[in-house]
């Protein structure tokens, strides 16, 4: 799986599919409630692109569960893989010091 950064991006999400989370990386399918803050252009109407959270931090395994919400705030990436793991998703893994990315429950 190759993960090509378009941006970055904040997010209210609600987790779909938490099957994937237990390993590393951890794979969640989301869908996007609401865009918080973006560098894309239109981010509302991308929003519905995005199905997945990616992280390559263990911090992150197992972290949620279907239906849960959380906050996310990481880049923006394109996922190229298998069929089921194509499309967007948000990645909170820092490669930078430089920028703070999180995923957290909101309740």
């Amino acid at each position: 799986m190759v993960a090509k950064e378009v941006g970055a991006i904040s997010v209210l999400a609600r987790i779909t599919d938490h099957s994937e989370g237990l390993a590393t990386p951890a794979l969640h399918g989301i869908v996007v409630d609401t865009v918080i803050e973006s560098t894309v252009d239109e981010p509302a109407v991308f929003a519905r692109r995005i199905t997945h959270l990616r992280s390559d931090l263990g911090a992150y395994t197992g972290a949620f569960r279907a239906r849960d919400a959380v906050y996310l705030s990481g880049r923006l990436v394109h996922i190229q893989g298998p069929d089921a793991h194509r499309g967007f998703g948000i990645e909170p893994t820092p490669w930078s010091a430089a920028e703070s990315f999180i995923a957290n429950l909101t309740h």
